[in-house]
């Protein structure tokens, strides 16, 4: 039978606008780590799973915890033709997953990510700083934070230049649907649009991005080259192509993936710098620390605060038992905080080892496939910020996005100092 020995709040997109609920989580890793939470009128209840290790076990045993029965986002889908409709790769199991995984993988190899980007990020980081810092004051999200993900993501994508810009608000709104900059055409009604519950998050920014993709690959029909949009024009699973569903669904997913995520790292970062001025200072007086200095940004940001899974079959998780069919949410953002895994968790540290972090998730098969390519985003951009600058300070209120999926900042206003 289920329990729930502690009265908790909502978990929703308004209770993350201003901050994380961090003591919240501390109370639930304490004494209820595996938490249920009972229907609220819009959603079916659900499992908040809290502690590193759980987060981990859950991850790590897909065949009980399943991406492809219900999705892995929060939101109930009622019609089980729009899950399937809606499935990206995150959101499929066992051979399914290892087939669609394998079309785009060879990008992402360490090898591949190394030959192949290196340079570019390199030079893109370099030329976006010499941009943005020039004045001494910039808003870090919108001139830099921003500019080198979506540019990354253009030119692994081929995408047109002109279009890029687009496709990021695309991905915004679909992704912070209450957001009232971000989604302007839903969050009036609080996040998901029933009418649109056939696109990905029922939004429909998921339609326009679907759309895009279709004359994308009107387009590129006979003018292919070696980018990923190719690979999956391309791609086979099972001996066939991908149906214009199953690419648009990918193009959606790399969207949000490859742009969205490390902006949000990047933006924490800049903002832990300008707070943890100490912190700064060490990076800049011992380069040695930048891959530390880089997976201790991963941790502090948590770019995605939950997946969701849904249990296959009755198990016990965390002294609760849960049964098949029941929502289950990893709480990244908490199993990050958590005292047993990280000692004084709530300090930015640049040094921090170890460092077991679930920032790309707990391990297993759906790890993150484009972790390293983020790993070379922020860590050039981390090193260049140590080499041209003395100190960054916040000018002005850090504004963050109305979600409990997504910690996004909207706006970082800093003022930095040269070398």
């Amino acid at each position: 039978m289920k329990t729930a020995p502690l009265e908790i709040g909502p978990l929703d997109d308004r209770t993350f606008e201003n901050g994380i609920p961090y003591a919240t989580f501390d109370t639930l890793r304490r004494e209820d780590p595996v938490h249920w939470h009972e229907p609220d009128g819009v959603q079916a209840g659900y499992w908040s799973v809290t502690r590193h290790a759980d987060v981990v076990a859950v991850t790590r045993d897909p065949e009980t915890f399943s991406s492809q029965v219900g999705g892995t986002t929060m939101e109930d889908i009622a019609d089980p033709e729009n899950v399937k409709a809606r499935r990206t790769l995150i959101d499929t199991d066992g051979d399914l997953h290892t087939q669609m995984r394998r079309i785009i993988s060879p990008r992402f190899t360490p090898a591949a990510v190394h030959k192949d980007w290196t340079t570019f990020v390199e030079e893109l980081v370099a030329s976006t700083l010499d941009s943005a810092l020039a004045d001494g004051e910039l808003d870090a999200v919108e001139q830099l934070c921003s500019v080198i993900p979506i540019t990354v993501l253009g030119e692994l994508l081929g995408l047109p230049h002109e279009d890029r810009t687009t496709l990021m608000k695309l991905g915004d709104e679909m992704i912070a649907g209450s957001d009232p900059d971000h989604a302007p055409r839903t969050a009036s009604i609080g996040g998901p649009d029933a009418r649109f519950a056939g696109y990905p998050f029922s939004s429909p920014a998921g339609k326009d991005l679907w759309e895009y993709a279709d004359g994308l690959r009107e387009r590129r029909r006979g003018n292919l080259g070696h980018d990923t949009f190719s690979l999956l024009m391309t791609g086979h699973i099972y001996g066939r192509d991908l149906t214009p569903r199953e690419l648009d669904n990918y193009f959606s997913m790399l969207v949000v993936a490859g742009n969205e995520t490390t902006r949000m790292a990047l933006s924490h970062a800049i903002q832990a710098l300008a707070e943890n001025p100490g912190e700064f200072q060490r990076l800049r007086e011992d380069p040695s620390l930048l891959p530390l200095a880089t997976e201790e940004v991963l941790r502090w940001a948590t770019p995605l605060h939950h997946f969701r899974r849904t249990a296959t079959r009755d198990v016990e998780l965390g002294g609760q038992q849960i049964r098949t069919g029941d929502k289950v949410i990893m709480w990244y953002i908490s199993a990050n905080r958590d005292p047993e895994v990280f000692e004084d968790p709530y300090r930015f540290d640049v040094g921090r080892t170890p460092n077991q972090h679930v920032a790309f998730g707990g391990g297993g098969k759906h790890f993150c496939l484009g972790n390293g390519l983020a790993r070379l985003e922020i860590a050039t951009t981390l090193r260049m910020l140590a080499e041209r600058l003395t100190s960054i300070e916040l000018t002005g209120p850090v504004v963050r996005t109305r979600s409990n999926l997504t910690n996004g900042i909207k706006s970082l206003p800093v003022r930095v100092r040269h070398v």
